[in-house]
């Protein structure tokens, strides 16, 4: 086992967190080798060599942002990604990964899904998309990706500027809610063209796109489950062309895990999507984000095991 330590995670806890946690953890799982991530780039490389070395199992200790680049470092470094175990240790804010947290062991109320032992195999969303320099480009989530709303309140939350700061570390959730509400009141509806399952591309005017595995995201919010970790399925729920106070009602009810038959939503279950627009927009990817004008999601069936 090999644990990558985000040491800068949750405003720089990660650290004091890791601490809290490291002896009880020892005991739990023996002897394993610690890697401090010094900075995004050093992953991916770090991640071949242990690879050529022949370990298996690798364990994201941070936010979902650093489950989201060790997993992007083991899909890029291995053509059989399935011989690879992925598990976390929760520091981070929000923790989507290891939501529901009633599922989860808890070590000093920090959730972990460390047993490599009962690791069950698990699908993968790939998004691939042009990148600012038009070059084709692929990422990859377990979670969730979105487009519109969430993804610009995702990308104005990680910035980390003004009253989101500040709320950040008094109550993450209420961080969330203030910045989903400052976005929704400057967000227009974007007009693209949304393809999905190999249907006939429609004009679409998108306040939110959720391509969903885990239905929790951002804190508090859910969809009612749509498909399984391994199904080979994408939910797809659709927000669109919603007034502000529509949105402000969609954002109220997510908090309440209710999303479907409501007015102005679309759901479907796909194993392929497509969204491009004549305009930038962004794509959030289980928190971190991207900026492009098209992109495609699709699944890796059972592409790696995680733990449980």
């Amino acid at each position: 086992m090999v644990i990558f330590l985000n040491p800068y995670c949750s405003y720089g806890q990660g650290l004091s967190r890791w601490n809290m946690i490291a002896n009880e953890l020892l005991s739990k799982v023996g002897p394993f080798k610690l890697e401090v991530i010094q900075s995004a780039e050093s992953i991916s490389p770090r991640v071949s060599s242990l690879m050529r070395s022949g370990e298996s199992v690798y364990i994201a200790a941070g936010g979902d942002g650093t489950v989201n680049l060790l997993l992007n470092a083991i899909m890029l470094a291995n053509e059989n990604p399935n011989d690879v175990v992925l598990g976390a240790i929760g520091l981070g804010s929000s923790n989507d990964f290891h939501k529901p947290f009633a599922l989860r062991e808890m070590v000093h109320n920090v959730p972990m899904r460390i047993k490599s032992e009962t690791a069950l195999a698990s699908d993968v969303i790939c998004v691939q998309y042009l990148d600012l320099n038009n070059q084709r480009s692929t990422q990859f989530c377990l979670n969730n990706a979105s487009i519109g709303v969430t993804a610009e309140a995702n990308a104005l939350f990680n910035r980390r500027l003004g009253i989101i700061r500040g709320l950040r570390k008094l109550s993450v959730n209420g961080a969330i809610a203030a910045t989903a509400m400052k976005t929704i009141l400057v967000y227009r509806n974007l007009p693209c063209r949304l393809g999905v399952e190999h249907s006939d591309v429609d004009d679409c005017m998108i306040t939110n796109l959720g391509i969903v595995k885990n239905p929790h995201f951002a804190g508090s919010l859910s969809y009612e489950p749509l498909v399984q970790p391994d199904d080979g399925q994408m939910g797809v729920c659709l927000c669109e062309e919603m007034s502000r106070s529509q949105a402000i009602f969609a954002l109220a009810r997510l908090a309440r895990g209710k999303f479907q038959g409501y007015p102005n939503t679309r759901t479907w279950r796909a194993t392929q999507v497509s969204v491009e627009s004549k305009q930038w927009f962004t794509v959030e990817l289980d928190g971190e984000t991207i900026k492009t004008r098209a992109a495609e999601f699709s699944v890796k069936c059972k592409a790696l095991r995680c733990c449980q």
